[in-house]
């Protein structure tokens, strides 16, 4: 992956304001005293020690809070491998034999060279921190230099930062789904630590939060990689309980080159900032970095993703089941009669293949198929057959080897030995043997022209409306060591880039009629598919971050929706989350839908999904409404993975935007047997002030005439919302 040098340099640059007058120190041996910068109300001091570096301070100037846990995190760790094999790492705060550290008008430079302990003494890494003082923001980049030598660099683990519980008592999210916020830190020890690029890993921020305040919003502390590639990273957060302490990192795996060298660039930018509020706002501030730089945020007209036909944008409910037509097409036409509107049919076991064996060996379909289609697609049923955009079987041809060595092996990554990456999901072969499923390279030109070739087969010759590419936006990259593939080893953008390729070809010779999506919802390759499957959004405590982001640049649809005891609770909670996320709803067999406990509430959200359809590809997502009153919680168990107990409260509340007609629609829905009253807490987050002239609607479903909404004054009159119901609250600003 990378080789070492004889010399190590790291230089961190800030352009910041100054709270010391001597900017200048540098070592060879000795430490020197501490020396303060401002970026904005985040100031930093930086200590040059014996051998290192370190970040000392962190504080909030606004409050005159320190940020940092007593056990300081180095800011940056060099994972190295000798040439036995061994692993070392080197820290930013000993084995140093130089030390600087060097500031002008332009930001603080920090150098440390040659570490000789770990075998990199030839070895160069540079490090700038550019403050943004009206963002109260550090900016971070990183680079490397050096031949290799007897050490060659790994992964390089930076910034890291551990926050004390002044800055984290309120909770910390972290982009696990749509956003996952964990309140309860301190009771046993935490780990999250995910790949990026993936559904488990979505996005690339963290935040802090303070406890809570009555006086106004809390301070947090916003922590990100602006990496407009998106590359192949890690993404840590870790609780210590005891000493109440939370550390984020991020770990990046080395792109290496052939000929190996330790040369690396940071990709973008690292930020630690700070800012007020909570995980809405965070992800606002993540959101503007995303619209100005990330190379996978799409071009939005008006009616939003003019790329993706105007019936995806505008559906409101899935079915999920599969196999031959005849078990599946008057099910699913008899759906979509009954909730009367049109819905998307994701249509499992197609194919006469078993499913998740033989891949990507599709053909032929099962007898019926196309004339299965024709007839669901007159019902207003638009279909989206299944297909995986990362396996070939390696026993392709029931038990054997039919095309797997032949021609699909040169393209499959592979590990560092040669061997290629396998996966295995439960199903198998015909002997009984587990199957296994080689990691296809997006970077092949074979793996790119198969996928377009299947994609453009199931809608030219079938005449499907959609396709469904599975896992893409949910398994994370592969650290692939095959240089035949032309790609960086290992680390760096090229899976995506990869991705990105095989996709624009494909969307180029698709109809404009057409679209594809894929399963979870890693951001990468939002611009590239018309729809993310959200069905892994099912954890206790999580938060719209990524609807908050990403509401109205693609459409986001289905939960998994399991059996159990409460599993009719669970139906509501999950329907009613997904409608306040701006989701398209269900994913589910049609029978559980219209069984007689839940048909009547799964109907009146999807039709006022149907009245609101606007505001989910065009509008954008709002703070979600608070609301005062003494209102329950209801707990249920989501089955995923087994037993998964989650917790929300009764009245689950959405609020979104169509922001060029000034009008703002907040969303209720009481999951509870019992009837409940409620008042808007956070009225003046959506313009509902004293001098401003309003208008206001009350919108329930497709048959039900709109009522007037009383609007006194900027007050909004009492929630009353019976069991099992709910409502939408238009408001429109007086032009």
């Amino acid at each position: 992956m990378n080789t070492p040098s004889k010399k190590v340099f790291i230089i961190v640059l800030a352009a910041l304001s100054w709270a010391c007058a001597s900017c200048v120190a540098g070592a060879d041996t000795g430490p020197q005293g501490p020396q303060t910068f401002a970026a904005g109300s985040l100031e930093m001091t930086l200590q040059a020690e014996e051998g290192g570096i370190r970040v000392t301070s962190l504080v909030n100037l606004e409050d005159k809070t320190e940020l940092l846990a007593q056990e300081r995190a180095p800011l940056f760790e060099l994972v190295v491998y000798n040439s036995k094999g061994e692993e070392k790492r080197v820290t930013s705060e000993k084995g140093w034999a130089r030390t600087t550290i060097n500031a002008s008008e332009g930001g603080v430079v920090l150098e440390w060279e040659n570490c000789p302990d770990a075998g990199l003494e030839a070895f160069r890494v540079t490090v700038k921190a550019v403050p943004n003082p009206t963002a109260h923001s550090w900016e971070w980049h990183l680079e490397t230099e050096g031949a290799v030598g007897e050490t060659r660099l790994e992964d390089v683990v930076f910034p890291q930062v551990a926050l004390n519980e002044t800055a984290s008592g309120g909770g910390v999210l972290y982009p696990d789904g749509p956003g996952v916020l964990i309140r309860d830190l301190w009771t046993q020890d935490l780990q999250k630590w995910q790949r990026y690029g993936g559904g488990w890993c979505s996005m690339q921020f963290m935040a802090a939060f303070a406890a809570p305040r009555e006086d106004g919003p809390a301070p947090g502390f916003y922590y990100a990689m602006h990496d407009p590639m998106g590359s192949t990273k890690e993404i840590v957060l870790q609780s210590k309980a005891a000493a109440r302490a939370v550390k984020f990192f991020f770990e990046h795996p080395i792109p290496n080159q052939v000929p190996p060298t330790n040369a690396y660039v940071l990709p973008g930018k690292a930020v630690w900032g700070l800012f007020q509020g909570d995980w809405y706002d965070a992800a606002q501030r993540y959101k503007t970095w995303v619209k100005s730089e990330a190379k996978w945020w799409p071009r939005l007209g008006k009616g939003g993703r003019t790329d993706t036909p105007l019936w995806m944008r505008e559906l409101c409910a899935w079915a999920q089941t599969g196999g031959a037509p005849q078990e599946v097409v008057s099910r699913v036409k008899a759906f979509a009669a009954f909730l009367e509107v049109p819905i998307g049919f994701h249509w499992y076991n197609w194919h006469q293949i078993p499913f998740d064996n033989d891949y990507p060996h599709y053909f032929p379909v099962k007898d019926g198929f196309t004339e299965a289609v024709r007839k669901l697609q007159d019902a207003n049923v638009f279909v989206m057959p299944y297909i995986n955009g990362r396996l070939w079987d390696t026993h392709d041809r029931g038990a054997e080897d039919g095309e797997f060595t032949s021609v699909a092996l040169p393209a499959v990554t592979k590990m560092e030995d040669g061997a290629p990456f396998v996966e295995s999901y439960g199903s198998k072969e015909s002997d009984g043997s587990p199957v296994k499923l080689g990691v296809m390279c997006p970077m092949t030109p074979l793996w790119q022209n198969k996928v377009k070739e299947i994609v453009l087969r199931l809608q030219n010759e079938y005449g499907v409306k959609g396709v469904y590419i599975d896992q893409v936006a949910a398994a994370t990259p592969v650290l692939c060591m095959d240089p035949a593939h032309g790609h960086p080893l290992a680390g760096g953008s090229w899976w995506n880039t990869g991705y990105w390729t095989l996709l624009d070809a494909l969307r180029r010779d698709m109809a404009a009629d057409r679209m594809i999506t894929t399963e979870c919802n890693g951001e990468p390759f939002v611009n590239r598919f018309d729809g993310y499957l959200t069905w892994h959004w099912q954890t206790d405590g999580q938060v719209p971050a990524f609807p908050a982001v990403y509401g109205g640049a693609l459409q986001m649809f289905g939960r998994s929706y399991g059996g159990g005891d409460t599993r009719d609770l669970a139906l509501r909670m999950k329907a009613a989350q997904q409608l306040v996320y701006g989701e398209q709803l269900g994913w589910l067999d049609p029978d559980l839908a219209m069984s007689p406990e839940n048909r009547p509430f799964f109907k009146q959200l999807v039709q006022l999904r149907w009245v609101l359809r606007r505001y989910f590809y065009e509008g954008e997502m709002l703070r979600p409404p608070r609301l005062a009153g003494d209102l329950p919680t209801v707990k249920a168990d989501w089955q995923w993975n087994g037993e998964q107990w989650v917790s929300t409260d009764a009245v689950l509340t959405g609020a979104w935007t169509l922001p060029q007609e000034g009008k703002t629609v907040l969303i209720f829905a009481n999951v509870s047997d019992a009837p409940l009253t409620a008042t808007l807490d956070n009225a003046h987050n959506y313009g509902l002030v004293h001098d401003v002239t309003l208008t206001g609607t009350v919108l329930r479903d497709k048959a039900t005439p709109p009522e007037k909404l009383t609007i006194e004054n900027g007050v909004l009159p009492p929630l009353i919302l019976p069991s099992r119901t709910a409502v939408a609250w238009e408001i429109q600003r007086g032009l």
